[in-house]
């Protein structure tokens, strides 16, 4: 190929291979549109003309020269066009061709060509099932019919490239316009934020206009920045404060996950007040999962945060968290495995060396203990005789029997 070809576009060359090449001189590259009304179609041979004074124009009759003031406007077709105009004008009227002009036009993006070279076959041969699959249709029964027809008189919308139900496309829309709103709202929280721990002129205007937001399409910020490790915890208080005005789900995920992954007390006994406040039953059964944990550090501390919710239902996974079987690694070379101590009944103290093994042990959990003296009567305390806390629980949960005999009978 010849270093002029390689400069050419992808399009053109494609162009080249794929339709007849033609005399240029033949093309009716341009229209121009005469002051008269009317147009003319040819092609400009003094384009460079500059200022223009006349449009020398050659057309399929002959060599025209037209004054500047007669002429209003100029198209120029793309030359892809104007190979196509030329290589169609002698093109065989057969399935066969107008299949292969469709696809050397869909080569070269001239899908309305495409498609009306398509058309020319089912004009021929009105079956072409591939024709007819191109151009959108489905067979329903012996008849074709159009596919976006068809969906439409089903209740069918097109969106998002998909045929939708106008309920769906409803839901979408209305998350997209809640997914700009968030957007909308992530951006005036950054900026107050920054003003605010920047201490600019505008801090105290940025404080008031955080604790007037009520719209629950600002929580999922609030929520992110409540958890953000590096916030100071005044901050992260005032967003604590403005969740719970809101209420909603995303808050108290938020306060959980604060709970269960910030270092500090202080926050994590503020979500646990509120939570109990809210009397949250997703956060209460979020603890009792972790009552189940591997983890016996994880299990007291579900255990205290059910004793700050205060919530008697907990009650019964309590008690049967009272001891728990928990599963550990001991050996392994040199390693030493450090979950153990000495003072663990019945773990041996530390273990080094040997081949590595799974064992099982049972731990008493003083902090489900506590939990559960804070939810029963007082003066009823079985220690951590699980045996006898869960008599004492089917007692009270067993309703009191009825005598049904008449009297006197």
């Amino acid at each position: 190929m010849s270093p002029k070809l390689l400069k050419l576009p992808i399009r053109l060359l494609l162009l080249i291979v794929l339709l007849p090449v033609v005399d240029s001189s033949s093309l009716n590259a341009d229209t121009f549109q005469l002051s008269s009304g009317s147009t003319l179609s040819g092609k400009l041979l003094n384009p460079d003309q500059d200022p223009r004074i006349n449009y020398q124009i050659e057309t399929p009759f002959g060599k025209v020269t037209l004054d500047g003031k007669q002429v209003i406007k100029v198209t120029s077709k793309p030359l892809v066009l104007q190979q196509y105009e030329a290589s169609v004008a002698s093109l065989p009227d057969t399935v066969e061709a107008h299949l292969d002009m469709a696809n050397k036009c869909k080569a070269v993006n001239l899908l309305e060509q495409h498609d009306f070279h398509l058309q020319q076959v089912l004009r021929l041969e009105p079956d072409h099932a591939v024709v007819r699959q191109k151009l959108g249709y489905v067979r329903v029964g012996t008849e074709w019919r159009r596919e976006d027809v068809l969906m439409r008189q089903q209740g069918y919308i097109r969106h998002g490239g998909r045929w939708r139900t106008v309920q769906e496309v409803a839901v979408i829309e209305a998350n997209e316009q809640i997914e700009d709103q968030e957007i909308e709202w992530r951006t005036k929280i950054l900026r107050w934020e920054g003003a605010i721990l920047k201490n600019r002129s505008t801090a105290p205007d940025a404080i008031k206009s955080m604790r007037e937001i009520k719209d629950y399409r600002a929580t999922k910020t609030l929520a992110e920045r409540l958890n953000e490790p590096q916030l100071p915890r005044e901050m992260k208080i005032m967003y604590l404060e403005i969740l719970s005005e809101i209420g909603g789900g995303v808050p108290v995920q938020a306060m959980l996950k604060c709970i269960t992954e910030d270092p500090d007390d202080v926050m994590q006994q503020r979500c646990l007040d509120q939570l109990r406040d809210w009397k949250s039953r997703t956060a209460m059964n979020f603890f009792i999962g972790l009552l189940k944990s591997n983890d016996n550090k994880t299990v007291n501390s579900a255990a205290n945060a059910l004793g700050s919710l205060a919530m008697k239902d907990a009650t019964l996974p309590l008690i049967e968290s009272l001891i728990t079987t928990h599963q550990f690694q001991v050996g392994g070379g040199n390693n030493v495995n450090a979950g153990f101590s000495g003072n663990q009944p019945g773990l041996g103290g530390l273990q080094f060396g040997g081949k590595p093994k799974i064992i099982e042990r049972e731990l008493q959990n003083r902090a489900a203990l506590s939990a559960l003296l804070s939810l029963v009567p007082e003066g009823v305390n079985y220690g951590l005789n699980e045996e006898q806390w869960m008599n004492w629980y089917i007692r009270m949960n067993t309703p009191a029997r009825v005598n049904l005999r008449r009297r006197g009978l």
